[in-house]
């Protein structure tokens, strides 16, 4: 991954204070964050770093466990997580194990390229993995507050949300009931963790070699997806989908509590969601596809976490659409 560089700019539309986006303001809370938290993980010898930035208020929140994608990590994504905490919630981000952060500098010196170590086993074999870290995160709520004296008696365990971004998407799949079947044998990998009960997936994946249509039939929690015309791939065989292959997740899954957020133009990064880095696909910096997609999800976290009945008559209006001049538009199913 490399720094902005001179990635292209598209100068914001959308102001704070004169938008009628879903409270596009810098929420109330103030917060602090713990940078790294190493969370051993006995059972499969190893340590799972962590971020957690939470409202310094002395009362209960939502919890969103946010997963990075490919080889990203915790420190990634701050343009949505401070928004969201911000606005009342803790976020927890774990950094996986296919992280370039992890990488010992003899390891990065032999990367040939990023393409290469993206569609490497390194990459692709911690899928698994990825899922029960996030589910060891749950199990180890209460060694978290005990060890971190300011995020103690914070996090309503009643109110859990997984999100994530590409891969991370993927991870937020499975925790949501996303079967993959081997193609040899038939037999699916259940991942599922019903503590949860809501979940955002940026970039989710579509139909493949170990998804087939069976595979979103358990997908019931309320979920939103969000993708746009040119959200491509790097991973080998995908560099020639986008937008509409990953609107397949959403077409496959149950109907019930299911959103779909399409975001006009947008590329992989959104904007820029993941913060100060570039990648290949990621497109041009884009202050209002960030707005748009940080918001939307706000709205739904707050319908679905807080039971917020103006932020469920937002998702299900047509205010992002005509305030947008149609750069974001939602469907329900």
């Amino acid at each position: 991954m490399t720094g902005l560089g001179n990635r292209k700019t598209i100068p914001p539309k959308l102001v704070p204070g004169q938008s009628k986006l879903y409270k596009l303001e810098q929420g109330p809370y103030k917060f602090e964050v713990v940078e790294t938290f190493n969370l051993e993980v006995p059972s499969r010898k190893k340590t799972l770093p962590l971020r957690i930035t939470y409202p310094v208020e002395k009362k209960k929140f939502p919890l969103i466990v946010w997963c990075h994608g490919a080889m990203g990590s915790k420190n990634n994504y701050q343009p949505l997580v401070e928004y969201w905490v911000s606005h009342g919630y803790v976020v927890i981000q774990p950094t996986f194990g296919d992280s370039i952060s992890l990488m010992s500098d003899e390891e990065k010196k032999k990367v040939k390229s990023i393409l290469l170590l993206l569609n490497s086993p390194r990459v692709t074999g911690q899928w698994d993995d990825r899922a029960q870290d996030v589910s060891f995160v749950v199990d180890s709520l209460d060694l978290l507050e005990e060890r971190i004296p300011g995020l103690q008696g914070k996090i309503d365990r009643e109110r859990l949300a997984i999100a994530g971004h590409s891969f991370g998407a993927h991870t937020t799949m499975l925790i949501c009931g996303l079967r993959l079947f081997n193609p040899l044998t038939g037999e699916s990998a259940n991942f599922a963790d019903k503590r949860f009960s809501a979940a955002v997936m940026i970039s989710p994946q579509g139909l493949g070699k170990t998804i087939t249509k069976k595979s979103y039939e358990k997908m019931e929690i309320p979920s939103l997806m969000i993708t746009g015309d040119n959200d491509g791939s790097s991973m080998k065989g995908k560099e020639q989908k986008k937008g509409t292959w990953r609107k397949e997740a959403f077409d496959s899954v149950p109907a019930g509590d299911k959103y779909l957020l399409w975001v006009k133009d947008a590329y992989h990064g959104f904007g820029g969601i993941s913060g100060k880095i570039s990648f290949a696909g990621s497109g041009p910096i884009a202050q209002d596809q960030i707005s748009i997609v940080k918001t939307t999800a706000l709205a739904f976290f707050d319908a679905y976490l807080k039971q917020n009945h103006a932020a469920r008559e937002y998702l299900h209006s047509n205010q992002l659409e005509e305030e947008t001049d149609g750069a974001g538009r939602i469907t329900t199913k």
